[in-house]
């Protein structure tokens, strides 16, 4: 081997050595990001294999219950729809304003320089109103015609650089009233395209009304309404049991306050009156309630309490649609019998993130979320972690 060569190699490995971090920081950080993607679809493979055993569990559903959970199906994904549509109008608004404040910032602008350009006119016709020829014909003192010609190009250049500073600021208004033009007009088609997701939703809703109502008709003793809540209450323990065990394969992000040291200093999910059933027994007798019922109205914002990690986003025989949010250190929290869900197995939440909409998914009557927190699959007073009030 050529000497060159072997001590460029030589000295290769030993920068290797000395500073393996330098060496290999791209590579590593690259393949954190795939081990990332790689382990997020690893549990949304696993969250599609617990669903299709929960489907298949489920499947002596009467056609009833099928026919009510594809209507709230449709139904939840017409309000996902209006719910971003509804965000889409805020972002509309907001840029709207900001283009206003803009018009009227250059507006003001424009009034200031053609003042400015008012007043250096005026001055020009204070000095007089001769052209350079004539001043030098006039046989005045040489100083005199020298200062006047030295003014009349300072009042020319000033003029010019104003008189440039009105057109940019011309061209700007320009520019701001066809931005606030076209961002109107996109304002009206997304709010025409609102009505039409409201009218729909509307509709849907009331088909599945009709199906609940008949439902309600079928269910008329209390032992089957009994055995239809053991049953539920069975599906959902097994379901965040396996969900458990899923989610402990898959190393949790690091987080700055862990979800046991905020017993007491959390907000309630969603805006509304806090019905506190929490181990109260329910109405058919011998099954308690595990969790708290939030009445609020239909498409009201249900928010996460605390950061953490979609664990469950689907329909539940039960509970209806509903998501269940991995905080960690066997910690999870449950929002159920909603309107709408607005995100999926995997992501990462935020604390006060908009995770979902209140609604009456499951054949309720009345619109509520249903609130639980669990700590290693056993239910907890939800009371003992949310304090505050939204408002």
């Amino acid at each position: 081997m050529h000497p060159i060569i072997s001590r460029l190699a030589l000295l290769i490995m030993l920068l290797s050595l000395l500073f393996p971090s330098c060496v290999f920081s791209s590579n590593s950080s690259s393949s954190k990001g795939q081990l990332k993607q790689q382990q997020l679809n690893q549990l949304r493979q696993q969250i599609k294999g617990l669903k299709s055993s929960l489907k298949q569990q489920q499947h002596h559903k009467s056609r009833l219950e099928q026919e009510i959970q594809q209507a709230e199906q449709r139904i939840a994904d017409t309000a996902r729809k209006l719910f971003n549509t509804g965000k889409k109008i805020q972002q509309l608004n907001s840029s709207l304003e900001q283009l206003n404040q803009h018009l009227e910032k250059h507006n003001r602008e424009l009034r200031v320089q053609q003042e400015l350009l008012s007043g250096q006119l005026q001055a020009s016709y204070n000095i007089g109103r001769q052209e350079y020829i004539k001043l030098l014909l006039n046989q005045q003192n040489p100083a005199t015609i020298s200062r006047i010609m030295t003014y009349y190009d300072y009042f020319n250049r000033s003029r010019s650089r104003q008189i440039d500073e009105v057109n940019q600021l011309l061209s700007s208004i320009s520019a701001d009233k066809q931005a606030i033009s076209l961002t109107r007009q996109n304002l009206r088609e997304q709010q025409i395209q609102l009505e039409n997701e409201k009218r729909q939703l509307e509709q849907k809703q009331a088909q599945r009304n009709e199906l609940v109502n008949k439902l309600d008709q079928n269910i008329a003793s209390k032992d089957k309404q009994l055995k239809d809540l053991l049953r539920d209450k069975k599906n959902l323990t097994r379901l965040i049991k396996k969900l458990k065990k899923a989610l402990d394969d898959i190393p949790a992000l690091p987080t700055e306050k862990p979800f046991s040291k905020q017993q007491g200093r959390l907000y309630w999910p969603a805006k509304g009156k806090v019905k506190k059933l929490y181990n109260h027994w329910r109405s058919v007798g011998e099954v308690k309630w595990q969790g708290n019922i939030i009445s609020a109205r239909e498409g009201t914002p249900v928010h996460a309490i605390s950061h953490g990690r979609i664990a469950y986003s689907d329909w539940l025989r039960g509970y209806g649609l509903i998501v269940i949010i991995d905080h960690g250190d066997g910690y999870m929290s449950l929002y159920a019998h909603n309107q709408a869900l607005l995100k999926e197995v995997g992501d990462w939440i935020e604390n006060n993130e908009i995770i979902a909409t209140v609604g009456s998914s499951n054949g309720l009557k009345q619109a509520g979320l249903y609130f639980e927190i669990r700590h290693n699959g056993k239910p907890d007073n939800p009371s003992h972690w949310c304090k505050k009030r939204r408002s």
